[in-house]
């Protein structure tokens, strides 16, 4: 294996004895994918501008300058209510890939949130939680281990399945009053991969893996210049036992409703630029097309470098209220 495959699959290989770090993909839109990382989150579409149904297809390539360079694909689903009665669910269902030279893991999830308004549109309170279903898979014939007499190398490709939960909070408000009357701000903390270990075997043997709990929290604050024009600043803290807080900060501005940009910084050392279009009254006069993509690169001073990511994320918006 040559140094930076090496890395890569060290650090994923490293899940067959106890691990203490992050071990869940990496997102730049991160709004696209709050249904995985918090439960209880509202998708900001629908607080902005009422789309209660979502579909959102995703893909990411990370590292690209390597030919084991990880790769997620990422499909999900999403249903706000309409009740009408101070009770509202946010419910959800998500397939996600992720991959890494011979080493990948397949998961579906589901979840679902009770929001407590008298309106949604004017802000909530929503309490989640999630479950999923994952297969990992370990082709060890196409790695070439350097000592294959240490016990926590599987010697044969397998594969092993295990549950997950999670849960979250979520709040978001309109406010109403003062220098930042139309604007929204939302919160939300949330726990991920929060069951015991599992055991895997490869006949000869046995691997504890040890999937370990993500604890994740992100603020945001969309500031409104008229009703189509925005700007929306945001945080995402991540943190994992064993491993410091990992921040990442975004700003990102809509000077029109079809058109955006933006871009920010992680704070080990890694940047992204973005861009987007919105095609509102796509096909219907309730929905909107909405196509998004990221680009990152690496500015730490060490390290290995690995060559830029990037993300492209596509979903179709309706409003199932009117």
């Amino acid at each position: 294996m040559n140094n930076k495959l090496g890395f890569i699959l060290l650090c994923w290989a490293a899940g067959f004895i106890p691990l203490t770090a992050q071990q869940l993909p990496y997102y730049t839109q991160f709004r696209q994918f709050q249904q995985v990382i918090n439960p209880a989150s509202v998708n900001s579409d629908f607080f902005l501008y009422e789309y209660n149904i979502t579909l959102n297809i995703a893909s990411r390539l990370q590292w690209i300058d390597h030919n084991e360079t990880p790769r997620t694909s990422f499909f999900s689903g999403e249903y706000i209510s309409n009740f009408g009665n101070n009770f509202e669910l946010v419910t959800g269902a998500t397939l996600l890939q992720d991959r890494t030279g011979p080493l990948s893991s397949t998961g579906s999830y589901a979840r679902i949130g009770s929001m407590l308004t008298s309106d949604p549109y004017f802000g909530a309170l929503s309490i989640g939680f999630g479950v999923g279903y994952i297969n990992y898979r370990l082709n060890a014939d196409r790695i070439a281990w350097k000592d294959l007499d240490d016990p926590n190398i599987p010697l044969l490709n397998f594969s092993y399945n295990r549950s997950e939960i999670s849960t979250g909070i979520y709040y978001y408000k309109r406010i109403q009053e003062g220098f930042l009357d139309g604007d929204n701000i939302y919160a939300g903390l949330s726990a991920i991969r929060l069951l015991d270990i599992t055991k895997a075997s490869d006949i000869e043997r046995t691997s504890t893996i040890q999937p370990v709990g993500h604890y994740y929290g992100n603020l945001g604050w969309y500031h409104f210049f008229n009703e189509e024009a925005f700007l929306e600043t945001s945080l995402w803290a991540k943190y994992t036992k064993g491993s410091p807080v990992n921040i990442d900060f975004n700003a990102r501005f809509q000077p029109i409703r079809t058109f955006w940009f933006g871009g920010g910084f992680n704070f080990n050392g890694a940047v992204h630029l973005e861009t987007g279009v919105n095609i509102p009254n796509f096909l219907l006069n309730n929905a909107n097309f909405k196509i998004g993509y990221a680009f990152n690169h690496s500015i730490a001073a060490f390290g290995l470098d690995l060559g830029t990511s990037h993300e492209l994320n596509i979903s179709l918006l309706l409003d199932s209220y009117r």
